[in-house]
């Protein structure tokens, strides 16, 4: 690698904002609700969100977990799943 590359490279490791660092606390979980969540119609209320997982899940963990979201309207999967607790962003 030629050094004008190399110094460009570096450059853009130093800027920060770049990475997210994610802590998943159960993949199985997480996996299963963002499944379940597919095909809902963003923008959605937490009512709307728990009636209908409640009605594919048979798992009562992610079940209690949306019982304990926000009450308000969510734009997407991923802020729901944020809500549950299941994932956190580090930056």
């Amino acid at each position: 690698m030629n050094n004008d590359k190399a110094t460009k490279i570096k450059k853009q490791v130093s800027i920060s904002g770049q990475e997210k660092e994610v802590n998943v606390r159960n993949y199985r979980l997480t996996v299963n609700l963002a499944n379940m969540l597919k095909g809902l119609d963003y923008p959605a209320d937490k009512d709307t969100i728990v009636n209908s997982v409640i009605g594919r899940n048979t798992d009562k963990i992610i079940s209690e977990l949306l019982g304990r979201i926000e009450d308000k309207v969510y734009n997407n999967a991923s802020e729901v799943v944020h809500a549950t607790g299941l994932v956190k962003e580090y930056q």
